[in-house]
């Protein structure tokens, strides 16, 4: 097996429109120090490090104060600990979890700071990815059932739709009426009616261009333009809804503006692009036009620490209540959640906005060049 290349990040003058915080945050929701923001001066800053967590307790947290509340809050503690979330989903001041090593979703409701799960094991398996409609219809992704998990606004069980024998669904996005569904068996994009009605199919399994490879994530833009994490093919397919295939979004490789392990996509409502990179445990970030803006992560001892992300979620419903972290020279527009399967830093939380001041100063130096070897994962 060859060595993958080292290179240097070749940068564009677009860099400076993004940029990355990374600040100290304990587990639990606290006030932290100095804010730390990227690139540095004089780039001004795009993106706000706020927090990290990795166990419900940091928003509903035990008050037992004698030494049996303190066994029995340890334990309930480590039931409640996040252990390898993959899909997130945000509505109304929520996050909803995907936890595959719990076999579970998890939710954490910011405005009532109140925590819990969504459903029962008898109705989730396997979740994987999670999709919410503006109505607050959720849809679970379960690879093992092959089915997807319908819950009402209110978290309760509605139904499953989807067929066993057809498709596995591991990732979906949700447009007007239509549903499409990643197929990552069968290597393709199945359209469902809400009902569960297939409409058509998008793709189909190879390693042609416009074929898929065990995709796993999907999004879709403000402009109807379908992003497909195509893992397999190390690749970001793009696709209309009609099912026309349209040029990747960057390449196979091990430079910024590839991809070697791509997993979560989020777009924000400008169109915007935000894919994990699993493999190199970077968070990259396009332009609509498919224009490489920055990238950030890494695996630190740091807060702001990375190990193969995997799943995003852009938010403004939760904003309110993460303002106290916001420094007061950043205007925050919107959230972006992130999901680590490993590492101890499982959901993190950073701010997009503009900087209200002309310099920002940081300690941090400019994001390294991508690492010469793959992490072994």
């Amino acid at each position: 097996m060859n060595k993958p290349r080292l290179s240097r990040p070749r940068w564009l003058p677009a860099v400076i429109l993004l940029g990355i915080a990374a600040g100290c945050a304990p587990t639990a929701p606290e006030g932290q120090g100095k804010p730390v923001f990227y690139p540095p001066p004089p780039d001004l800053p795009r993106l706000q490090f706020l927090m990290s967590f990795s166990n419900l307790d940091a928003w509903s947290g035990h008050t037992g104060t004698s030494f049996t509340d303190f066994v029995v809050g340890a334990r309930k503690s480590e039931r409640r600990k996040i252990v390898s979330p993959y899909g997130i989903a945000a509505w109304n001041a929520r996050i909803y979890i995907c936890d595959l090593a719990k076999h579970c979703v998890y939710f954490v409701d910011f405005a009532n700071k109140t925590s819990g799960t969504l459903g029962t094991p008898d109705l989730i398996d396997t979740p994987v990815n999670i999709a919410i409609d503006a109505d607050g219809t959720k849809y679970v992704c379960d690879t093992q059932k092959r089915m997807v998990a319908v819950f009402d606004s209110h978290d309760k069980f509605v139904r499953s739709i989807g067929d066993d024998k057809r498709c596995t669904p591991i990732s979906l996005a949700i447009r007007g009426d239509e549903l499409f569904v990643v197929d990552v068996a069968g290597g393709k994009i199945e359209v469902w009616n809400k009902a569960g009605k297939l409409l058509r199919t998008i793709s189909s399994k190879g390693f042609d261009p416009g074929q898929l490879n065990m995709p796993t994530n999907m999004a879709i833009s403000p402009a109807s333009i379908i992003y497909v994490a195509n893992t397999g093919s190390s690749s970001v397919e793009r696709f209309d809804v009609e099912g026309r295939y349209l040029k990747p979004l960057g390449l196979p490789g091990d430079r910024p503006g590839e991809f070697a392990r791509p997993k979560g996509i989020a777009i924000d409502p400008k169109g915007i692009v935000y894919v994990c990179d699993s493999q190199w445990n970077k968070v990259q970030i396009f332009s609509p036009e498919g224009q490489l803006l920055l990238y950030f992560g890494d695996r630190t001892n740091g807060p702001d620490s990375t190990d193969m992300p995997t799943g995003l979620a852009i938010d403004t419903s939760s904003l309110p209540y993460f303002r106290q972290y916001v420094s007061k020279d950043f205007e925050a527009e919107y959230l972006l959640f992130l999901t680590d399967e490993f590492g101890k830093n499982k959901i993190s939380v950073l701010a997009f906005g503009n900087s209200n001041k002309a310099k920002i100063a940081t300690t941090r130096p400019r994001p390294a060049t991508l690492p010469a070897t793959a992490p072994g994962k």
